[in-house]
């Protein structure tokens, strides 16, 4: 195991996600304890396919690395994006591989899920693992931000980390300019309002645009904001929402709507 491994998962053990996905773990996969080791010590070779106990029966999922097999036990073990049974419409923002999507998608026959990512070799993964569901999701293949145009975006081997860069690449001097690619970036609220104009709510907004989250949410406009349920933002920084109550922990900010 390693060093970071070691402190992660002795602070984890005081923390109730923890307990939540490691009972999670052997509830809903398939041989838990092959799943709990490589999660935990960091070992096995990818890519590794999972079968996962879903509402609509067992699901199969393919990780290509350990930060996707994490993804994975955020998703369906710590339940980072908990849906309810009845969802109907969710809009994800930084869908990666899809395995947050295959989560709102499986919770019941009739979910509806919009997709944006704009990385296109987790596009060409997050199309295989959501083979079968294609009738009820849509993908646009691109960036999440506050204004439209074409930004470079820095991603890392695994595809699970990087971000928009403003004011080009020479801003991000840190990444291998061979992991850097131009990509288009479309507003979240034209998004929102697209989504909006086919469907009289939204029960959830998922934003994980490595960065852009807290710019994201400060731009969201009321009268869209009045149609949302829940808002699931990767950020610490727990921003007031007018309309809405929130709880942070653990780099996850979940938002949900007053009920008047």
């Amino acid at each position: 195991m390693s060093q970071h491994s070691i402190k992660s998962f002795s602070a984890a053990l005081f923390k109730k996600p923890f307990y939540l996905a490691f009972i999670n773990i052997f509830i809903l996969f398939k041989r838990p304890l092959d799943v709990l080791v490589r999660y935990v010590l960091e070992v096995g070779d990818y890519p590794k396919r999972f079968l996962i106990r879903t509402p609509l029966g067992l699901q199969s999922v393919t990780a290509f690395s350990h930060p996707d097999l994490i993804t994975l036990i955020e998703c369906f073990g710590k339940l980072d994006y908990r849906a309810p049974k009845n969802t109907s419409v969710v809009v994800d923002f930084g869908s990666n591989i899809g395995i947050s999507a295959l989560y709102f998608l499986t919770r019941n026959p009739d979910a509806k899920v919009y997709l944006f990512e704009p990385v296109p070799r987790n596009i060409e993964r997050l199309k295989e693992n959501l083979k079968g569901f294609e009738n009820r999701y849509e993908l646009k293949e691109c960036a999440v931000g506050v204004e439209e145009g074409q930004l470079d975006f820095a991603c890392d081997e695994t595809g699970r980390h990087g971000g928009l860069i403003e004011g080009g690449a020479p801003y991000f001097a840190e990444w291998d300019p061979e992991k850097i690619i131009s990509v288009k970036v479309e507003k979240a609220n034209q998004i929102l309002e697209d989504v909006l104009s086919r469907h009289d709510f939204v029960d959830i907004v998922k934003i994980d645009v490595e960065g852009y989250e807290n710019n994201i949410l400060a731009h969201l406009e009321i009268d869209i904001l009045a149609r949302i349920s829940r808002i699931y933002a990767e950020t610490n920084e727990d921003q007031k929402i007018n309309g809405f109550f929130s709880e942070s922990a653990c780099g996850l900010t979940r938002y949900y709507r007053i009920q008047s």
